[in-house]
């Protein structure tokens, strides 16, 4: 068990301060990310979205800075992670209401992790050796999380008026605003549009099947996907071909209408048209990932009848 020094003490102090300055104005910037995503997804922020919600969309913006910010952003992802964590078992009174929509379960858990950083603030050298540990879930995936609390006087995380504040809080706003979309589009449903379309491989060259960027820049909530097929005829002539099936997120699909998703939702969240195509580097998800990475989105599919 070690202890601290007054020098270690102040170090870590002034390292919260600017962790709870910082969990501030990402309440703030995140704010705006919500409404956003709402507004062009055509939804409405009416409900509790429960608890485990709100804790993942704060967590997947502390995990982002994990990824850019090196030994600082590590500790702090962690940190602020493990606290999040906590709260799924033993969950804080001002986290147990019935919240109205997702503004305010954000704002409510954003205000309880202060309350925790404000509490480890007041007293360091209480919870020097304590250790924590944890999980993080967000679009891509679960993982683990862990760190002792001494190691917060290993570090200097940016105050307001260091450059680096601003990419920090930059790439967590952008993680955020991933995790919010992931989350609301778990009210739409991918559809697979029947029956496939047939390409003969001597017409067409496998290259061409993966040139789709004119058809997305029409048709900006789909995705084409197509496989070969082997196939000869009863000469023993080759007439293999590729299958090449149309998916489109959006609402439910009927005889006249594909229930795509608006093009201005869809121009916010894809990056790119075709893999390796990039037509919005700001934009949030790949769109082979939407489609077939991306868990909570239900597959459907419909027929056409012609």
């Amino acid at each position: 068990m070690s202890s601290p020094t007054d020098e270690q003490i102040i170090c870590v102090k002034n390292n919260l301060r600017n962790i709870i300055t910082f969990n501030d104005e990402l309440y703030v910037q995140g704010q705006t990310k919500i409404i956003n995503a709402y507004a062009l997804l055509s939804l409405s922020d009416d409900h509790d979205p429960a608890l485990e919600i709100g804790l993942d969309i704060l967590s997947s913006a502390f995990l982002g800075i994990g990824d850019i910010g090196g030994p600082i952003g590590v500790f702090v992802s962690s940190f602020a992670c493990c606290i999040l964590d906590s709260y799924s078992t033993s969950t804080p009174v001002s986290l147990l209401a019935q919240m109205s929509s997702m503004l305010m379960r954000f704002q409510k858990t954003s205000e309880q992790l202060d309350v925790d950083f404000e509490m480890y603030c007041q007293d360091p050298a209480t919870y020097w050796n304590k250790t924590f540990s944890g999980s993080v879930t967000n679009a891509f995936g679960t993982y683990p999380v862990a760190c002792t609390f001494c190691d917060l006087a290993t570090i200097k995380f940016p105050a307001k008026t260091d450059p680096e504040y601003m990419t920090f809080l930059l790439q967590a706003q952008y993680a955020l605003d991933q995790q919010v979309w992931f989350t609301l589009l778990a009210n739409f449903k991918i559809t697979q549009f029947l029956p496939s379309a047939q390409y003969p491989c001597k017409t067409y060259t496998e290259q061409e099947m993966n040139t789709n960027a004119s058809f997305y820049n029409a048709h900006k909530s789909y995705w084409n996907n197509y496989v070969y097929v082997h196939a000869t005829n009863r000469k023993g002539e080759d007439t293999s071909y590729y299958d090449r099936w149309q998916n489109s997120i959006g609402g439910d699909a009927g005889a006249f209408t594909d229930g795509h998703l608006n093009d201005s939702a869809c121009n916010y969240m894809f990056i790119d048209s075709d893999d390796n195509v990039t037509i919005n580097s700001d934009g949030l998800f790949h769109r082979t990932f939407v489609f077939t990475g991306m868990s909570g989105i239900k597959h459907v599919t419909h027929t056409y009848n012609h």
